[in-house]
């Protein structure tokens, strides 16, 4: 683990994380091990001109304290020294991301670094302060770290959290903001108060992330792997899938069936053949309505776990025939997890029978969640609820009122289908033989494709690949630059292109965008040549995935 010196500003290596001392024996000789002292930890939202783990390097300090990041840096280090803490971890240069390896370890110890850390200082730099929740104005904005993926972790994880403003005014604990966090985000008091997550059913934290949001989409699994106590590869452009991986190692560790008691609001109705899902949702925000989804604590006697196979999910539930559907092969099947605040009410949701076996099912009506109780004789709902391991002659759903009836237990396999695939991605490499600081990136477009921490362009679909896919604006020896790519097609099949020129500066990049004419069969896209920088592309393998690599090469 890598903390920032307060007083000197330099990074220091600490080889072992928990506050102890060890021993390393290297041939002969014993060598000490740096325990990992108490430390102050940051928490913010990343922009443009971030002070990275190369710029702290001593012969790039001049160009790194020219960046806007850097009067961040020297603000944390300062407030953490005046509390009495002579390190700190900010994410920004404490890791080196240009390290896989590293990143991977990182991100997957991120929430215990953040848990272990003696205060967390939540820096929020669109802020003056005070929160428009505490003036009672809703018209206000929220900052944006509250609409951050990252930063949920970030704000459960401490045992304390400092909330400040872009000036550094202080705004008050998370104890303080307790009533009002946990309104805003959803996030229960017990949870937001150091409270044993596994208590908190799954379907519940998801629904924490579902309306947060990450430039990458695999960031959206990648920065809640804490959260649910678990450790995965990271493979960026893998795109959804990422959350596919997240969900299956969850079943893993749980057999909390809440993880299935999704819904898509965008879905009406059944969805046809070809839409059929299986148990796993796409994206987080399906769990957008299960804040009410909670778990049993205690495990059934006898009841099977849920397993994974390479087609779908291997699970037992209490099913029976869907009477009101013109199908034989329509069934309502009952998870086991409460929904709701009326005890008794068991969560339900429909599937569909597929293929010759029997045994094999795909998940339809993904558009709602059922809710299914046993009525007592005066038509009200029977608290004490049922046992889903178990045969029960009828059972209503409570909003239709409609009863159904022979309820069995049954082992099936439910079927799941692919997430979207995404198409290559451009991913621009700065030169290898100057800093980082150097050159920079000013804007991009389309900018919602854009991710600024790795500076990789990924179109949302396959329709995107067009002749011309997206631009970015560098800045390189104080003269600002554009940069044009896309694909076509040839004979010998789908092939990228580029093209650099230096810019005036007069027009915005869309506009210049819009109005670039490329000349793909000529040398730059047709464009005049910089004498400064240049430009290369082509398809490579990255962590197994396909990506256009752009590498930017100085004269």
């Amino acid at each position: 683990m890598r903390l920032l010196n307060t007083k000197t500003l330099q990074i220091e290596q600490f080889t072992n994380h928990g506050g102890y001392n060890t021993l390393l024996k290297k041939g002969a000789d014993l060598i000490g091990k740096r325990a990992t002292p108490r430390y102050a930890i940051l928490s913010h939202t990343w922009g443009e001109g971030e002070v990275i783990f190369q710029d702290m390097d001593s012969k790039n300090r001049p160009a790194a304290m020219r960046k806007r990041g850097w009067r961040k840096l020297e603000d944390s280090c300062r407030r953490a020294a005046k509390d009495g803490f002579q390190y700190i971890w900010i994410d920004t240069c404490c890791i080196d991301k240009t390290s896989s390896t590293e990143l991977a370890e990182a991100i997957n110890s991120m929430f215990q670094w953040y848990k272990e850390s003696d205060l967390c200082y939540a820096f929020l730099e669109d802020c003056q302060g005070p929160l428009p929740y505490r003036t009672g104005s809703s018209s206000s904005p929220l900052p944006r770290w509250y609409s951050r993926g990252w930063t949920l972790q970030e704000l459960i994880a401490p045992k304390v959290v400092h909330f400040y403003s872009m000036a550094w005014k202080f705004l008050g604990t998370k104890d303080d903001h307790a009533l009002e966090i946990s309104r805003l985000t959803g996030i229960d008091t017990y949870s937001l108060g150091g409270g044993d997550l596994s208590r908190i059913s799954v379907a519940r934290r998801m629904s924490w992330v579902a309306t947060r949001q990450t430039t990458r989409m695999e960031d959206m699994a990648y920065s809640v792997m804490g959260i649910f106590n678990i450790s995965m590869p990271l493979l960026y452009g893998e795109g959804a899938k990422a959350f596919a991986r997240l969900q299956k190692e969850i079943m893993k560790g749980t057999d909390d069936q809440s993880l299935f008691a999704w819904s898509e609001n965008d879905s009406a109705g059944y969805r046809n053949a070809e839409e059929k899902n299986g148990l796993l949702a796409y994206s987080p925000l399906s769990f957008a309505s299960a804040a009410s989804v909670t778990r049993f604590y205690t495990p059934r006697p006898g009841h099977r776990e849920n397993s994974i196979e390479s087609q779908g999910s291997v699970i037992n539930l209490l099913m029976c025939h869907d009477t009101s559907s013109r199908s034989n092969d329509v069934f309502f099947a009952i998870l086991d997890c409460q929904i709701g605040h009326v005890p008794g009410v068991l969560a339900g949701i429909r599937l569909m029978r597929k293929g010759s076996s029997g045994n094999d099912f795909m998940r339809v009506d993904t558009s709602q969640i059922f809710q299914f109780a046993r009525f007592e004789k005066d038509g009200s709902i029977a608290v004490e609820g049922f046992d889903p391991t178990k045969e029960q002659t009828q059972l209503v759903e409570v909003r239709s009122r409609a009863v159904f009836r022979n309820w069995a237990p049954r082992t099936i396999r439910v079927l799941q289908s692919s997430p979207p695939q995404l198409p290559p991605g451009f991913w621009l490499v700065p030169p290898q033989n100057i800093s980082s600081a150097a050159i920079s990136v000013q804007t991009a477009y389309p900018v919602k494709h854009w991710d600024a921490h790795t500076w990789l362009m990924q179109p949302p679909s396959a329709d995107a690949m067009t002749p011309k896919v997206g631009a970015v604006q560098l800045k390189f020896n104080g003269k600002l630059y554009s940069l044009i790519f896309g694909v076509v097609n040839t004979r010998e099949g789908v092939k990228p292109w580029c093209a650099l020129e230096e810019s005036s500066g007069r027009v915005s990049l869309e506009q210049w965008f819009t109005q670039f004419k490329a000349q793909v069969d000529k040398p730059n896209g047709g464009a005049k040549r910089s004498p400064n920088i240049d430009v290369t592309v082509r398809l490579a393998k990255v962590s197994g995935h396909d990506m256009y690599i752009m590498q930017l090469l100085t004269r």
